[in-house]
């Protein structure tokens, strides 16, 4: 059980995180200061920076567990029955969802979600690319799982503009979560995920490695 000094910092934290999302949401980011958000908190400024080094720092920190938990969210939502595909882009529809609820706001998160620039913030990016990752890993291996019993489910949609980029998803997860590939990320032996079939035979993803 956390001791009295641990509890007391957790309970600081929260206070920050909820002040700073209330002050971003309603102000904005850029009118919104560092000495707002911890008066708003009721802690000094230094206590403040032990948590986040920069209000942009603090940005991402508010808003991380939201989008860790949109991701979930995101995942858990998408139809079983649906084609690979279909599936990979609900995911996404999931994302674009939740940002449309403030866009601007959003927009500033994901900015400075491209850049890393201190420890802190590439732990909180590291951890939403992570998540990320997982659930699209998570796709491709139960469409690969489902496949022999529902052929449709890798089926191709009916707007092939999408195909390419998500080509490249999907073999980029399959490489990074296959546990027979080398650390150059290629497969062992040939396989159909590695050399599909040229486009006038028709698409189907198959999964051999």
């Amino acid at each position: 059980m956390p001791g009295l000094r641990e509890r007391n910092k957790r309970m600081k934290l929260q206070r920050i995180i909820a002040e700073a999302r209330q002050l971003f949401v309603r102000q904005g980011f850029t009118e919104t200061t560092i000495q707002e958000i911890a008066e708003a908190a009721d802690v000094g400024l230094g206590t403040l920076y032990l948590y986040a080094k920069s209000k942009e720092d603090l940005l991402v920190l508010v808003f991380r567990e939201n989008l860790l938990q949109m991701i979930e969210t995101s995942f858990d939502s998408i139809p079983e029955r649906l084609p690979f595909i279909e599936q990979v882009m609900a995911f996404f529809d999931g994302h674009i969802e939740y940002h449309k609820e403030n866009s601007i706001l959003a927009r500033t998160v994901l900015k400075e979600l491209s850049f890393p620039v201190t420890p802190q913030r590439h732990d909180d990016i590291r951890a939403i690319v992570s998540q990320t990752y997982r659930k699209l890993a998570a796709l491709v291996r139960r469409a690969a799982q489902d496949h022999s019993s529902r052929p449709t489910l890798l089926s191709p949609p009916p707007y092939p503009a999408s195909l390419p980029s998500t080509i490249t998803i999907c073999r980029a997860i399959s490489a990074s979560s296959s546990p027979r590939m080398s650390s150059r990320r290629t497969c062992e032996k040939p396989c159909a995920c590695c050399s599909p079939k040229p486009p006038d035979a028709g698409f189907r993803l198959t999964f051999s490695c």
